[in-house]
């Protein structure tokens, strides 16, 4: 019964699902069609110890897991906001948990121009992200492939810049965390680390190619930095922020009095970048009666939640923009 119900479900037995067809979509660099496309990427390049903003800039971060977990804390926009409290800047946290260089997996129709083909379906209408600063941060779980992959690596790498540097010239390279002696591989942490040097060596040299900064934020000794010797722990998150703010012109002192606003432009940044139900939003499943109104079903009242969120982030961001210039020094 089990191997019937199995099959039932691949052949597509249930209406409005069908199995994931990997011609549908290449994500090998996903992160490309994630920007506004432009005829000229934007400049200036960038130079180590000289970063200066563009007036309303946005600033993406990419990246896996310890990327994705930054912006669950407000260091790093309230460092940006304190150290250019006149740019107007808008941070934009695009890491997705499992991403690398070799492929940037993302839902189904997730940012392309063409969706479900059915009728009644509507592509990923969202608005792309403006090209701006983009600060990558990969090279940590590539290195669990070991030396064997290096090459590997630096193509991947190399080509991910090459494209995103169709958008922005802007790129700041940082050199992911070193793993730390705690958690179940405490006793490999030696060993990968020296394999992990010799993947930031290979990420400081694409930098140089690329014209582009490359930051290490160095190592965390302490154990309360890491979770499980492998992700960044809450504190560990906090130094990474600062650490990061700090090679873009933070000098120490940052307001005091809008975290909140920050934690909040943060939750609508997510429920915007990472909608739940995705399927039910722009996937290939539009066409159920649980993605449509229950009493109007000509009515997509998933799409129309989303699209609301776009306002109320700008409305938080006018204010603390506002904020910023009424209290810089």
């Amino acid at each position: 019964m089990r191997v019937l119900l199995v099959v039932f479900f691949l052949l597509g037995g249930v209406p409005g699902l069908r199995a994931f067809d990997p011609s549908d979509q290449d994500d090998s660099l996903s992160l490309v069609r994630h920007f506004v496309e432009t005829d000229q990427p934007l400049g200036p390049g960038l130079q180590p110890g000289s970063y200066e903003p563009i007036t309303g800039e946005t600033i993406t971060l990419m990246g896996g897991v310890d990327v994705v977990r930054m912006q669950d804390f407000v260091e790093f926009d309230m460092a940006m906001l304190s150290a250019f409290p006149d740019k107007a800047l808008r941070i934009r946290n695009l890491g997705w948990s499992g991403d690398t260089v070799y492929r940037q997996q993302r839902p189904m129709f997730f940012y392309t121009k063409e969706g479900d083909s059915r009728e009644g379906s509507v592509p990923d209408l969202r608005s792309k992200i403006d090209p701006g600063t983009m600060l990558l941060m990969f090279g940590k779980m590539e290195s669990l492939d070991g030396l064997d992959r290096l090459q590997e690596f630096e193509s991947a790498y190399d080509g991910l810049i090459t494209e995103l540097k169709t958008i922005s010239s802007r790129v700041v390279l940082v050199a992911p965390s070193r793993f730390i002696e705690i958690g179940p591989a405490a006793e490999l942490a030696e060993s990968r680390n020296e394999t992990l040097e010799t993947y930031l060596a290979c990420i400081d040299a694409l930098a140089e190619k690329h014209g582009a900064i490359f930051f290490d934020p160095g190592e965390f000794e302490k154990i309360a930095y890491a979770d499980n010797g492998v992700y960044l722990s809450d504190v560990g998150q906090k130094q990474l922020a600062v650490r990061l703010a700090s090679v873009l012109g933070w000098r120490g002192q940052w307001f005091e009095g809008v975290e909140k606003l920050v934690t909040r432009k943060n939750v609508l940044w997510d429920q915007y970048y990472r909608p739940t139900n995705w399927a039910f939003l722009f996937g290939d499943r539009q066409n159920v009666p649980s993605s449509r109104d229950h009493e109007d079903t000509d009515k997509r009242w998933f799409e129309e939640e989303l699209n609301r969120i776009p306002t109320m982030i700008s409305d938080v961001e006018k204010e603390l923009w506002k904020f910023a210039e009424g209290v810089k020094p």
